[in-house]
């Protein structure tokens, strides 16, 4: 397989998975709307406490993938050693991790409410680590968009066998089993599109792996730690409870950072296969940062504009407390959206270490501020000690991508535009909101589009630059003979 990040369109492959996480997010929406009626604040709160357990616990196999998927983007390495090095490691840390966790089933049992937390948390520790590694290496190639393709299957595939599970009378366990079944269908298809035999790795491939790897294994329990903290802080001093509420307004907001995370992850092999031809990589980084918020500025105005209507309607009243936790999530989001490429960029660049003291200066912030935070103000200061650490990271990144790639611009014009008509948007949307009070799915439906009407439209109108970016992907698609010559010129 000949096929480097270099080979591929990264504004194709970013929308071909932008597309495909937009299926996941349906089926996902769907989903957490259906099993947070279910099974209630507390069971659905408990769940994703026990799944927070174990992302974090295998980090050490996410830190080694994304070694791997570094090295897998570079010319001078042998792909199939790359693969054998991903097996050896899986195996070698679920072991350990598997005979660790048994020590701990009290304390799983405890700590998130589940009888069955700790035969659980052994399903999916063994199940998820199966998959995520595997398709960190067709990123690694640049192909986003099959990766998601491919993750939207699993998504499809989940949805019914959880539902399966729990009318079968399985309850929470049942979101457990089905999350792992469909994993575990989806592992051959994602090894089938990788196309690469395992080879046994050699010393000197494995050496190269850890010196990256050192480095972004840290990284990647700071950044879990950091993803997952508000949730884990919430049922550590609050409840089971306050964890389904932030849940689902951070399930709600999921989808702001569908283009930030699927344009970053190629954006990483991109800006490594460059680099190690010595190419330039200004004018990557800064196509993305004007794309990447393009949904998640909307987002956070809509947000802004019907916290109760959003959250009420489409969970129902009894998580309205959730309604003041959604705009502040949102607006972590909308950071995250820019944060997730600038990260990614500095990984390109092979700089682990200033992303692994970046994610831990940032957790840092987050667990001191969080904590002081909520036990003073309650469920919303974690949402806000979240943000005060995005912006510390933020910033810290715009420093180092700033002196490493001179000629980028890290405030595209384009960016600027799309904050411009999302404030527009949440001007018109409270004003509707005035006359038309949300008392139904249509209500609700109606105000939506008005908003992602008055977004586009003003978006489109102002920036030159989307249009462009729009007609040369309609351009390049299939679907060119269907469109308009006029909209296609403008």
């Amino acid at each position: 397989m000949t096929t480097d990040a270099t080979d591929v369109s990264l504004s194709g492959e970013t929308a071909k998975a932008t597309v495909a996480k937009f299926t996941m997010a349906l089926s996902g929406f769907v989903g957490t709307v259906l099993f947070a009626r279910l099974l209630g604040p507390v069971s659905f709160g408990g769940f994703y406490l026990l799944l927070g357990l174990v992302k974090i616990a295998d980090r050490p196999i996410h830190g080694w993938a994304i070694a791997a998927k570094k090295r897998f983007s570079e010319h001078r390495v042998r792909d199939g050693t790359v693969v054998g090095s991903q097996a050896v490691f899986i195996a070698i840390w679920l072991v350990v991790v598997g005979v660790g966790s048994l020590t701990f089933s009290e304390a799983l049992r405890n700590y998130t409410g589940l009888v069955a937390a700790p035969s659980l948390f052994l399903v999916l520790l063994v199940s998820e680590p199966m998959y995520e590694p595997f398709e960190k290496l067709l990123h690694g190639r640049g192909q986003v968009g099959v990766a998601t393709w491919i993750d939207a299957l699993r998504s499809y595939l989940t949805l019914p066998l959880q539902l399966g599970f729990i009318l079968a009378g399985f309850g929470v366990a049942g979101m457990a089993y089905g999350l792992a079944g469909a994993t575990v269908l989806s592992v051959p298809v994602i090894l089938y599109s990788l196309r690469t035999l395992p080879e046994l790795p050699s010393y000197t491939i494995l050496r190269s792996l850890w010196e990256y790897a050192k480095y972004s294994i840290p990284s990647s329990f700071f950044g879990t730690i950091y993803d997952r903290f508000d949730v884990l802080l919430l049922g550590l001093l609050l409840t089971p409870a306050a964890a389904g509420y932030y849940e689902v307004a951070a399930k709600l907001t999921l989808p702001a950072i569908f283009v930030g995370s699927t344009a970053a992850s190629g954006l990483m092999a991109r800006v490594s296969a460059n680099r190690s031809e010595g190419n330039e990589v200004a004018d990557d980084v800064t196509n993305t940062l004007a794309f990447t918020s393009v949904l998640a500025i909307p987002m956070f105005f809509g947000a802004l504009a019907i916290p109760t209507p959003l959250i009420v309607t489409v969970y129902g009243g009894e998580y309205a407390p959730a309604a003041t936790l959604l705009v502040g999530i949102a607006g972590y989001r909308l950071l995250k959206s820019q944060n997730a490429p600038l990260t990614q960029t500095v990984n390109g660049l092979d700089r682990p270490e200033v992303t692994m003291r970046i994610s831990a200066v940032a957790l840092t912030v987050n667990v001191i501020v969080g904590v002081l935070l909520v036990l003073r103000v309650g469920p919303i200061g974690v949402v806000l000690a979240t943000l005060l650490a995005e912006v510390v990271r933020y910033l810290w990144l715009a420093v180092v991508i700033r002196r490493s790639i001179p000629n980028v611009k890290l405030v595209p014009s384009t960016l600027i535009e799309q904050m411009g008509a999302g404030f527009l948007m949440f001007l018109v949307v409270s004003v509707a909101h005035r006359y038309l009070p949300v008392r139904s799915w249509a209500d609700l439906s109606l105000l939506l589009s008005v908003g992602a009407s008055t977004y586009g439209f003003a978006l489109l109108a102002v920036s030159t630059r989307l249009r462009h970016t729009i007609g040369s992907l309609l351009r390049g698609s299939r679907i060119e003979r269907f469109v308009p010559r006029p909209i296609l010129r403008w």
